[in-house]
Formats: structure tokens, sequence, C-alpha cells
């Protein structure tokens, strides 16, 4: 029978493994809020979306939204 003996050098920890790269691209998750072309409904002063196109007041505040 052959007797196994301890080795004087502390065994070492395994580095950690990087991640594996994902194969298949990431899915696009849907883009979130209206589009940009909304920018001209906002009422400037309290960001509620007006109801009609310009020059409108606001539903909530009553600020006059111009043109632009």
């Amino acid at each position: 029978m052959v007797e196994q003996t301890a080795t004087s050098e502390p065994a070492q920890p395994e580095p950690p493994q990087p991640e594996p790269m994902p194969t298949e691209p990431p899915q696009d998750e849907p883009a979130g809020g209206e589009s940009a072309c909304l920018l001209a409904l906002v009422c400037t002063d309290c960001g509620a979306l007006a109801d009609r196109p310009p020059p409108t007041a606001c539903w909530r505040c009553g600020t006059v939204i111009e043109r632009q």
C-alpha cells in the first residue's frame, strides 16, 4: 500500500472562471413611453399631455400650450 504524504505547500484555490459569453444577442426590450412627436403636446408647467394639438389650454392647469 502506498501512502500519500502531505505537501508542505498549502493548496491554492482555483481562480474564479469568467462567465461564458452568450451565443445569441440579447433580445431587445420594447421601448417604453410615447414617441418624441408628442413633445409639442406637453404642458411646460405641469407636464400633462394636451388632448388637442396646440394652440390649446392644458386640461390640468389651464396653461396655454403654444405651437412650437
